[in-house]
């Protein structure tokens, strides 16, 4: 890690954990126009300590200021993004975006700077406290992606205005930071960490921030899952979202990730995917037909009272969801909200009922070995067979729920079905603009292993 003096600007080389005990303040700021890099800050040294304000840039009074902040609390040392990390190695940039969540969590304090914010006079309150002198709306520092988990790491995190004046600290304005986030204040406050939401809620905290480089919608996003991961910058935003949730898949057996919705019919469009998958071709796609993995923490938006706690978890044999080359592996079951098969036409039987019935049956034409193995198929693959052949739409039901404004929980539902009549057990997520939630007693019937297809990232995208 490296850091700056803030009395000399110079910078200084060392382990993490030995400038964590020293302590160092860190700051979070959007970048604006040409920020001063590793290899130029040397050349501005004299400058900064010097200087008269204004200095000659604005990216330079940004730093001294942060630094002077930090020497009134008498913190030496500074870590800032831009001139901090050098850009010119990939293994120091990868190792910093790895663990930058890590650092901003361990800083005594982040200072935050609103370059687009003017204190008033007489305080507004509510929203307008971080009102953009620019936009009129609130600060642009709020919609980009990397802000996201500068927001959510420090233990302690002020904000200040463009001429630096003290705003507040997180916790005093979590309520104005909630109204333009939809991040919970629990979360802010320090009440909760922001480690126990679910992925679903964190994704839909990133929906509508931006980043510089497509693909670091994902990157940025990566401390908030506690996720580390090789960086590839010519991979394209979709790859890199993808990886990401491939490797959730692989951590968690948190099943808010397939807890989206299509924000339209159409909006698949927006994403260079493939829709033919390595060795099998899915037809029929319609506009708001996908997999079980969104292209897009957008997918997410609005998914923030979802939550893995408090309702009664299905089993998951196999050992839950697995990524292969064509979709995501799982035990797929259908619900139903009546103790009634959701096969077509097909009363209720339980298991036992119909190898008992197979059984006598096959008893009275002195067929008894073929009776076990009827009993046997009947009951794992018959309806299986059935649904799937006859292409019917069927219930899954997520471990996820949604809890409404009288704290009610909910069990979040997709739709799915088989992809065509020759494709066993190949199924596809339908009328992805919604999802279902129920309250009450559900019923549930076990069809076996089976592979939701999920469209593949182009990679020319």
């Amino acid at each position: 890690m490296r850091l700056l003096d803030t009395s000399t600007f110079e910078l200084r080389s060392g382990e993490q954990p030995s400038f964590k005990e020293k302590g160092y303040a860190i700051l979070s700021h959007r970048w604006v126009g040409l920020e001063v890099t590793f290899e130029q800050l040397s050349g501005h040294t004299a400058e900064l300590r010097t200087g008269t304000r204004p200095l000659s840039t604005p990216q330079l009074d940004k730093i001294r200021g942060a630094c002077e902040t930090a020497r009134e609390q008498g913190i030496r040392w500074m870590w800032i993004d831009t001139c901090c990390i050098s850009k010119a190695s990939t293994v120091e940039e990868t190792e910093s975006i790895n663990s930058m969540f890590r650092w901003y969590r361990d800083a005594r304090v982040c200072i935050t700077y609103l370059s687009d914010v003017r204190k008033e006079e007489e305080p507004a309150g509510g929203a307008d406290t971080f009102r953009s002198a620019e936009t009129g709306g609130p600060s642009v520092w709020f919609s980009r992606g990397w802000t996201l988990q500068e927001l959510l790491a420090p233990r302690d995190m002020q904000f200040y205005d463009t001429e630096w004046n003290y705003l507040g600290t997180r916790a005093e304005l979590a309520g104005e930071i909630a109204g333009v986030t939809g991040i919970e204040a629990r979360y802010l406050t320090g009440a909760r960490s922001s480690q126990k939401a679910c992925i679903a809620v964190k994704m839909s905290w990133m929906a509508g921030r931006e980043t510089a480089r497509e693909e670091d919608v994902a990157y940025s996003m990566l401390g908030i899952f506690n996720i580390t991961m090789g960086l590839q910058y010519s991979e394209g935003g979709a790859r890199a979202f993808a990886r990401l949730q491939e490797a959730l898949l692989a951590k968690t057996m948190d099943e808010s990730l397939f807890a989206w919705r299509m924000p339209g019919p159409r909006s698949r469009r927006l994403y260079m995917y493939n829709l033919n998958l390595p060795g099998f071709i899915v037809k029929d796609w319609a506009p708001d037909d996908w997999g079980l993995l969104a292209p897009s923490p957008e997918w997410f938006r609005g998914c923030g009272s979802l939550t893995i706690e408090g309702g009664q978890h299905a089993e998951r044999p196999g050992g839950g969801f697995l990524r292969i080359q064509q979709g995501t592996q799982a035990y797929l079951s259908s619900t139903t909200t009546t103790p009634r098969d959701p096969v077509k036409g097909l009363p209720h039987q339980s298991p036992a009922a119909r190898q008992l019935t197979a059984g006598l049956l096959a008893m009275t034409f002195v067929l008894l070995p073929f009776a076990f193995w009827y009993g046997h198929h009947y009951d794992k693959e018959g309806a299986r067979e059935r649904l799937w052949l006859h292409r019917e739409p069927f219930v899954f039901t997520l471990n996820c729920w949604h809890r409404d404004g009288q704290g009610r929980l909910g069990a979040v539902q997709v739709h799915l079905r088989t992809c065509s009549p020759t494709s066993a057990y190949m199924v596809k997520r339908i009328r992805c603009t919604e999802y279902g939630v129920h309250y009450g007693e559900i019923f549930t019937w076990p069809w076996g292993q089976g592979v939701v297809v999920q469209p593949e990232p182009d990679h020319m995208y």
